[in-house]
């Protein structure tokens, strides 16, 4: 199921991946709408650029971005505290970490007529990294098992789950363990896609800006040039919408279990 990026996700992650952007932007390069559109195919009117202006307001009033001003220009920036939540709330933008090779794995044994209960939980340790070794095995190689015992504890589960820190899993080499579990190759399929698809763009549109200033002062620009510039820019568009979906489906894994294509990293530059 495809994460539905709020209006806050979108201009912490666009200033996450892109730096300052000019405050005039409003909907910085129609993100939202773009990325909304291109998840569901439809825009919602809660997605008009007019409520984007609200988001900025709020994110400035609670310290996530700061307004900047450069040569006169007034641009918005991500804050320490911006920065923190993007990597709190998207784990895979924060890969610098050096893993320790522990995992953490929770095992439960829930009846059938807890059946709710059990898909709940089930529910829940997807959505927060974990995946799935069985149906009643779950892994994760995040040190996340004191705030899950926590969790598991509030829900009056403490006495039909285990969870425990393992440092050795001898399940075979860990990156194959993960290709497995989080279904990395199709998430690479993708990954390389979209970076191909950026690659190309970006020549497209460095060609197009050749041509343009070698010949701007031979002839006005026609109409038809000017056509292709805009469906240039908005290729562009499409193209940050994917990224933003796939950053946000990656599972967030430590550096050493992702794939190798990934290493020159995902916060792609896309000015």
């Amino acid at each position: 199921m495809k994460k539905l990026l709020r209006k806050r996700d979108i201009l912490l992650l666009t200033l996450a991946g892109t730096g300052d952007l000019m405050e005039e932007m409003k909907d910085p390069l129609h993100l939202v709408s773009s990325a909304y559109k291109n998840m569901y195919g439809f825009v919602p009117r809660r997605y008009k650029k007019h409520n984007f202006l609200q988001t900025i307001g709020r994110n400035l009033k609670t310290g996530d971005i700061e307004k900047v001003v450069k040569e006169g220009k007034v641009y918005l920036r991500l804050t320490s505290a911006g920065r923190d939540k993007v990597k709190r709330d998207f784990p895979i933008t924060n890969l610098t970490r050096k893993w320790n090779k522990h995992w953490t794995i929770i095992v439960f044994d829930i009846e059938e007529k807890f059946r709710v209960i059990r898909d709940s939980l089930r529910e829940k340790l997807r959505n927060i990294g974990f995946g799935m070794l069985q149906e009643s095995v779950w892994i994760t190689p995040l040190p996340i098992g004191d705030d899950v015992w926590e969790f598991i504890e509030s829900i009056g589960l403490k006495h039909h789950v285990f969870a425990m820190d393992v440092i050795a899993l001898r399940l075979g080499d860990p990156r194959e363990l993960a290709y497995k579990i989080w279904h990395l190759d199709k998430l690479e399929e993708k990954y390389i896609s979209l970076k191909n698809e950026i690659e190309m763009v970006n020549q497209l549109i460095k060609n197009y800006n050749d041509r343009y200033r070698k010949s701007e002062a031979e002839k006005p620009l026609r109409s038809s040039a000017s056509n292709h510039s805009y469906r240039l820019k908005n290729r562009k568009k499409l193209i940050m919408a994917k990224y933003l979906e796939l950053i946000t489906s990656l599972p967030p894994l430590p550096q050493e279990l992702l794939p190798k294509s990934f290493k020159d990293g995902l916060m792609f530059k896309f000015r």
